[in-house]
C-alpha cells in the first residue's frame, strides 16, 4: 500500500516515512533514539566508562558485512560503513566488557574488532568521512567532529587496555581534521569565545549542541591518554565557547538541537541532560554552570505543557523540512 501511496503522490510517502520513523522513536522502539543516559561506568578523570550509556548500541539489526560489522542502507541501495554507528557500538561493547569485570571475551573482542578497523580505515588526513557516498549532506564537508572525538574516545581506550602504540597514535592523528578550521576542510572554527566544533561543518555554521559535546568528550579522552599540550589548550579553549554559548541552547520551555532554532526531540533534549551531567562531574570548576542549565532542561521535561507543545512545533519543522536521505 505504501509503495502505490508514493507512486501516486511521492510527498505523501514521505511523510508516511517520517511518520513510521518518528512514530517508533517516540515509544522508544527506534534503534537510533533509545536513551542514552550517563555511562554505567563513568569515573570523571579516567579512561573508565563512557559518558554515556551506548549499550543499546550493540543491538544491531541490520544488514552487517563478512566480518559481522554493521553496515548501513543508502538511499540508492548500496551498504556502506557508517564510522559514527561503529564507533557508538564499540563504545557500547567497552562499556558492558567493563561492567562484566572485564571477563567478558564476547565484549572485548566485539570492542578490539571496532577499534581495529577505526585504526585500518583512518584516511591519509587522520579522519573518517562521515557520511559515505549515498549520505552526503548538501553542503557539508566530509568530516565531523563527532565522529573524529568518538574515534578518538575508542582508540585511546584500546590503547589503555593493550598497550599498544598504534591505538595512540591514530587517536592523535585523529585530531589533526577535528582541529583544522572548516574553511580547511576540517571541522571547528575559533570565535572570540573559543574553539567551536561542529558536528556537520557547514560553511554558514549552525551548530549542533550533542554533537559537539561528543567532540569535547573525544579531546578529554586524549588528554587523560597523552600529556599534549596543543589538545589540551584545545580542550580549554572549546570548553571556554561551550560555557559562553550553552544558554543559546535554552528556548525557555524546551532545548535547541542546534543554533539555527531547531527544537530538539524528546530524545535529545534527554540526551542533552545527560550529557550536561557528564559535564557537570568532569568539571566541578564549572559544576554549577552546567548544572543551572540541566535543572532547566529537566523541569521543561518534567512539565506535560512543555513536551505537548515541543514535540508539536518539532513535529512542525520536520514536516516543513524533511531530513535527507529518508
Amino acid at each position: 500500500m505504501r509503495n502505490y501511496i508514493e507512486r501516486l503522490s511521492p510527498r505523501v510517502g514521505l511523510y508516511l516515512r517520517m511518520g513510521s520513523r518518528y512514530g517508533k522513536m517516540f515509544v522508544g522502539d527506534s534503534y537510533w533514539h533509545r536513551d542514552q543516559g550517563l555511562g554505567r561506568q563513568f569515573v570523571p578523570g579516567r579512561l573508565s566508562g563512557y559518558y554515556n550509556n551506548l549499550s543499546s548500541k550493540i543491538e544491531w539489526q541490520g544488514p552487517v558485512d563478512h566480518a559481522g560489522l554493521p553496515l548501513v542502507r543508502t538511499p540508492g541501495g548500496t551498504c556502506v560503513h557508517q564510522p559514527i554507528i561503529l564507533l557508538q557500538k564499540a563504545l557500547g561493547h567497552w562499556d558492558i566488557w567493563l561492567g562484566s569485570g572485564r571477563q567478558s571475551a564476547q565484549h572485548w573482542r566485539s570492542f578490539l574488532q571496532i577499534a581495529r578497523w577505526t585504526l585500518d580505515s583512518q584516511d591519509e588526513n587522520g579522519g573518517w568521512e562521515a557520511w559515505p557516498p549515498g549520505f552526503k549532506r548538501t553542503g557539508s564537508l566530509p568530516y565531523s567532529a563527532m565522529a573524529q572525538g568518538e574515534a578518538v574516545s575508542v582508540l585511546v581506550r584500546a590503547f589503555s587496555a593493550t598497550g599498544e602504540e598504534a591505538y595512540l597514535e591514530g587517536a592523535r592523528r585523529a585530531l589533526s581534521p577535528m582541529l583544522l578550521p572548516i574553511k580547511k576542510g576540517g571541522t571547528s572554527w575559533l570565535t572570540s569565545e573559543g574553539l567551536i566544533l561542529e558536528e556537520v561543518p557547514f560553511r554558514v555554521p549552525k551548530t549542533i549542541l550533542n554533537g559537539w559535546i561528543f567532540a569535547l568528550y573525544g579531546l578529554y579522552d586524549f588528554t587523560i591518554a597523552d600529556d599534549s599540550q596543543d589538545a589540551q589548550e584545545a580542550l580549554e579553549t572549546t570548553l571556554s565557547a561551550l560555557l559562553a554559548r550553552l544558554q543559546m541552547y535554552d528556548a525557555q520551555f524546551w532545548s535547541f538541537y542546534d543554533t539555527s532554532g531547531t527544537l530538539a526531540s524528546p530524545f535529545y533534549h534527554r540526551l542533552h541532560i545527560a550529557q550536561l551531567e557528564a559535564l557537570e562531574l568532569s568539571y566541578p570548576e564549572y559544576a554549577g554552570r552546567f548544572r543551572e542549565l540541566r535543572d532547566a532542561f529537566q523541569g521543561q521535561l518534567a512539565s506535560r505543557l512543555n513536551v505537548a507543545r515541543a514535540v508539536a512545533l518539532k513535529g512542525y519543522q520536520k514536516l516543513r523540512n524533511p531530513p535527507e536521505g529518508l
